[in-house]
């Protein structure tokens, strides 16, 4: 399992709870942190980062939500908007 923390702006319904449901439900484990709009999420070995990307942005607002995921593992930051050029898509943080 890889581990990665996530800072949610703008989930779907705006209650990170039912966001943390809706990822196990996916297949992915989530825990809500004592910070109200973060969550530890693991994705198992064999789910492709494309599914997994598709799943963290399915709990996203459409019009104004936004993600940053750092990995635990290799601490990459990665960053989804569903504003500007590049909506919905997760950019790599250098």
């Amino acid at each position: 399992m890889r581990r990665y923390f996530g800072e949610f702006n703008r989930v779907i319904g705006d209650n990170i709870r039912l966001a943390a449901k809706r990822l196990q439900k996916l297949g992915l484990g989530a825990s809500v942190l004592p910070h109200k709009t973060a969550l530890v999420i693991e994705r198992p070995d064999a789910m492709p980062w494309a599914d997994f990307s598709r799943a963290v942005q399915s709990i996203l607002q459409p019009q104004r939500g936004s993600v940053m995921l750092s990995s635990e593992s290799s601490g990459r930051t990665f960053i989804c908007q569903n504003r500007g050029n590049q909506a919905g898509r997760f950019v790599r943080q250098w």
